[in-house]
């Protein structure tokens, strides 16, 4: 008799347009901010991220709160690198049929992969940049909503805003961040208010409260 298949959170993402970037430059990028996201994140990841085409990645990540660290990381990291594209992200909770690689996340076989490819390659009218699929229907349906609404806070972001934002989000004190960018506290009080830095840290902090209650 067969055990029972075990399942994992599957974490997939691409880059948004890819064929508009230079593409050998773009790879390098990917490739930067995916090393980054393995060092920093080593304590979240059963199997690290691997690039697996150009401008792709997955890997397996050891919870659901792990999984949405680390999506809050690829889009920090990638304010803080000023890099001027945009990821969209699939987190699904599916089988993996092979063993757990620790050294890498390419080669493994399951349902729960293909089921991720699928949605992170699905070209319909309605696609999202956050895609959850956790196996609980309206956990799942909630966090596509509250990513939707952090997505449409995210999307008043310039990138020549991009370093400005990063060390608004790691630091309250708007005289600090003012020094660091030549502009007096109440400049940066004022971006801050316009660019919903406050709203932003705001639905950071409920998306990890939420994950945290108990499923009714």
């Amino acid at each position: 008799m067969s055990g029972k298949k075990k399942t994992y959170h599957i974490l997939m993402g691409d880059v948004i347009g890819s064929s508009d970037y230079d593409p050998m430059k773009l790879g390098r990028q990917l490739k930067d901010l995916v090393r980054s996201a393995n060092e920093d994140l080593r304590h979240n990841t059963l199997s690290p991220y691997v690039v697996t085409l150009g401008d792709e990645f997955q890997g397996v990540t050891r919870s659901l709160a792990a999984g949405i660290e680390t999506l809050f990381y690829f889009e920090e990291k990638r304010l803080t690198k000023g890099l001027d594209f945009k990821m969209q992200y699939v987190l699904h909770y599916g089988i993996i049929d092979t063993e757990i690689n620790p050294e890498s996340s390419y080669g493994m076989l399951g349902e729960g992969l293909s089921q991720a490819r699928k949605k992170l390659t699905a070209k319909t009218r309605d696609r999202k940049r956050f895609n959850f699929s956790l196996g609980d229907k309206q956990h799942s349906e909630q966090l596509n909503r509250l990513f939707g609404v952090l997505d449409g806070i995210s999307e008043r972001w310039k990138k020549a805003d991009y370093g400005l934002i990063s060390d608004m989000i790691q630091n309250d004190n708007d005289r600090e961040v003012g020094k660091m960018h030549g502009k007096d506290r109440s400049q940066i009080y004022r971006r801050r208010k316009t660019l919903m830095i406050q709203e932003y840290l705001l639905l950071k902090e409920f998306i990890f409260t939420y994950i945290n209650l108990p499923l009714s």
